[in-house]
């Protein structure tokens, strides 16, 4: 077993998997644990994990992969937390008995909030005072092809990063760039929560096309075919809204369609063209992603649990108007049966029930600490 650690990847879905893969590939001595025993268990069998499409055909090696968390963790400079936002309590109540001072934990993705929540949780348990990272998107476009084999369709080459607490952020983004030299820094983790562009994609696309998601079980391009003019303005819809919020806090945030330009997801011509459904028409990694099988995905679950009921509670802060935002969460409650006001990432989990903007900005300037 590796004594040292660079990297310990937490979780072993699709973004997990590719990490591990595309880090070791590079160089770097990785950890992969997961708290499914029987998720590890193929890849414990093979050692390591296998990539294939953008970084070609590979079979990586992992120096531990495990369920224990602590172990996974061990003599590592970079904890990376690679699971839906739903997971970001269990891992972060799991590294409060075992973070060290001298670690730095990346949420690669997070959600609308993620750093906030996660910087509570360990504060509540008396964690030491470690900088979150807080990625605005996943590292790779990714899915698993296989229990062991993940296949990277590309990478995002624009990813915003925000360091909690902001003072930390000099001597931790040179850390996390040794990884990742494409994360570009944001002022707080205000930007990269309120550049979650998952939040505005995803529930758009899954409430809408509700019937052919049940009636196929998902057989169908879920961007390609399930993008139509009527969905993309709902999108765009969504989108206006969240940009509205983040200017109630007085910060300007890229467009959806400019994030998904400048990422290298779609093509100039789209960009050119000032139109989202032709954005993602174009998008060649997205193409042949199948939809979800049914409404019980992430894409709901963690979209709108996690990125547009904490968005809801931002606004709220600083008195914007989200309709379209509320009707896509009672429209989500209505089809699952799940109110997500309650189960969601919402203001009460995120430590700002009843505050004002000046409140919300200092927690996301210094945290709960």
């Amino acid at each position: 077993m590796a004594d040292r650690i660079d990297v310990a990847v937490l979780g072993a879905g699709n973004g997990g998997v590719a990490a591990a893969a595309d880090l070791g590939l590079r160089g770097f001595q990785v950890s992969l644990c997961t708290r499914n025993a029987m998720r590890l268990l193929p890849f414990q069998r093979l050692g390591g994990v296998e990539a294939t499409g953008a970084l070609g055909e590979a079979t990586v090696p992992v120096a531990r992969i495990t369920t224990d968390v602590a172990e996974a963790v061990r003599g590592a400079e970079v904890i990376m937390v690679t699971v839906p936002a739903p997971g970001h309590a269990y891992y972060a109540e799991a590294l409060a008995r075992c973070l060290t001072p001298d670690q730095v934990v990346v949420l690669n993705a997070s959600n609308t909030g993620s750093a906030l929540h996660v910087a509570r949780i360990l504060a509540q348990r008396g964690a030491p005072r470690v900088p979150i990272v807080e990625f605005n998107t996943l590292t790779y476009i990714c899915r698993m092809a296989s229990p062991t084999r993940v296949n990277i369709t590309g990478p995002a080459q624009t990813i915003s990063a925000a360091v909690l607490p902001a003072d930390a952020g000099e001597s931790t983004y040179p850390r996390v760039q040794r990884y990742y030299p494409q994360i570009q820094p944001a002022s707080s983790v205000l930007v990269t929560s309120l550049t979650n562009f998952n939040a505005v994609l995803h529930p758009a696309g899954m409430i809408m096309n509700t019937g052919w998601i049940e009636h196929t079980a998902g057989a169908f391009s879920y961007y390609f075919e399930g993008t139509t003019p009527g969905v993309a303005r709902a999108i765009e819809a969504l989108d206006h809204e969240r940009q509205a919020v983040a200017a109630g806090y007085d910060l300007r945030t890229p467009s959806f369609l400019e994030f998904f330009y400048r990422a290298g997801f779609t093509t100039r011509r789209a960009w050119e063209a000032g139109s989202v459904y032709e954005a993602i028409r174009d998008s060649v990694p997205n193409r042949y992603i199948r939809a979800p099988t049914s409404l019980e995905s992430r894409y709901i679950e963690e979209d709108v649990g996690f990125g547009l009921v904490p968005l809801l509670a931002l606004a709220q802060a600083v008195g914007v108007a989200v309709p379209t935002v509320e009707a896509f969460i009672h429209l989500a409650s209505v089809a699952t049966g799940v109110d997500y006001r309650q189960v969601g990432l919402h203001a009460d989990r995120l430590g700002i029930a009843g505050a004002a903007r000046a409140d919300v900005e200092r927690l996301a300037r210094v945290g709960p600490w």
